[in-house]
């Protein structure tokens, strides 16, 4: 039998700018379960408004019955956790997941920024670039150093360095003039063609105009990645920008979840057994930003154009090779020799990429989409696709729809 309530729950959420795609999301989670499971009160703390202008947030004035509360600002976040009010916590620091201290006892959301930064080098690697870069936020956040580290670690498991753009002195970060200036002297002088990490989407586009500025061509010469595919940034950027898509909505929504009963038991935010709720990685989009081949076998580099160009047909090694004026074997030869794979095994790939974001961006049947990408059957479709992905295109499907629900 469900608990009878006496009172609506009034929910502070302390998150950082909505501005941020990934805050955005995780707050439509939030509001979701509120809108399906409520009602509740929510109280959103405009960070956005200069400190100068903003009344401290007071919860037991305000009869607060729960929050989530950033981190970040470990003071402010002292003195509303202080009150004991049932709480989430989001962006919390290493040192405050030790043992002894009492954040580490309290349910959390947690971004996997370290899976984030290795699927940034795999992606680079996969690409054959030999030069790497990372360009961090001004003010160094941690999630942002966490990505660094990470790419730093992976790229290095391969052989490969990676060029970090340096920190930020304090009167640099708030003159965004002064920083483009450092930012295009530092990038003029990579090693080029070199492929970049930004650690966000807006850092990228910082990163984007810095090179228009300097008259470097992307991607030809420095190909940019981003985070958050935030379309209002990536879309309109100069190139459009690839990014890597985050699954916050889904992680909002299990917050909330467990914000309600932290609130219904009364337990004050501490857990015997704290949650962690996990965010990360979802799906890289690839936009014209890091749309180059780094291989240096013309014949091969023409393939990879010619696979890329026509994944959605179902083209075959005979057609390619006819295409390209060789025999299959040669072709077959060099490819492999420059790819490390076979070229019916490139070929594929690039079909079942394309099949990925049809079931991924429309609303195709699956047996449309083996049509339209040039399989005999969905059956033949499948076969391949489970073999790829481990799993089946409907089952990939649901899994991502429900990640965003």
């Amino acid at each position: 039998m469900n608990q009878i309530r006496t009172r609506m729950h009034h929910v502070a959420l302390l998150l950082p700018p909505t501005s941020i795609k990934a805050c955005r999301e995780l707050l439509r989670g939030v509001l979701r379960f509120a809108h399906l499971h409520g009602p509740w009160t929510v109280h959103m703390i405009d960070k956005g408004v200069r400190a100068s202008q903003r009344q401290p947030f007071d919860p037991v004035t305000w009869e607060c019955t729960g929050m989530i509360v950033n981190v970040r600002d470990r003071k402010n976040a002292d003195r509303l956790l202080a009150t004991g009010i049932p709480a989430i916590l989001l962006n919390v620091p290493d040192d405050c997941l030790k043992s002894s201290h009492p954040y580490s006892r309290m349910c959390r959301l947690q971004c996997e920024n370290k899976q984030i930064g290795i699927k940034a080098a795999e992606y680079f690697l996969d690409r054959k670039f030999c030069n790497f870069a990372f360009v961090g936020t001004p003010d160094n956040a941690m999630w942002s150093e966490v990505r660094m580290e990470a790419i730093c670690d992976r790229l290095g498991q391969s052989g490969y360095a990676c060029h970090v753009y340096p920190r930020l002195s304090a009167g640099k970060q708030q003159s965004l003039a002064k920083e483009q200036e450092r930012l295009i002297a530092w990038l003029i002088a990579l090693p080029k063609p070199i492929a970049l990490f930004a650690a966000n989407d807006e850092r990228g586009c910082q990163v984007l105009d810095a090179c228009l500025r300097a008259g470097m061509d992307v991607p030809q010469q420095i190909a940019v990645l981003g985070v958050d595919n935030d379309e209002l940034v990536c879309e309109t950027a100069h190139p459009p920008m690839s990014s890597i898509q985050m699954s916050p909505e889904h992680a909002g929504f299990e917050a909330a979840s467990t914000l309600d009963q932290l609130m219904r038991n009364m337990s004050k935010g501490t857990c015997s057994h704290p949650k962690v709720i996990s965010y990360g990685f979802s799906q890289l989009v690839t936009r014209r930003s890091t749309q180059v081949s780094q291989v240096d076998d013309p014949l091969v580099a023409r393939a990879e154009e010619y696979i890329h160009i026509n994944a959605g047909i179902g083209i075959t090694v005979e057609v390619l090779a006819k295409k390209l004026l060789v025999s299959r074997r040669w072709l077959e030869k060099r490819y492999k020799t420059v790819m490390g794979r076979t070229l019916y095994t490139g070929i594929m790939c690039a079909r079942l990429a394309r099949v990925q974001a049809l079931l991924l961006e429309t609303s195709m049947t699956v047996e449309s989409i083996a049509f339209e990408c040039g399989f005999s059957s969905v059956s033949h479709m499948g076969t391949h696709f489970r073999r790829h992905f481990n799993t089946t295109p409907s089952a990939f499907r649901r899994q991502i729809r429900n990640n965003c629900n």
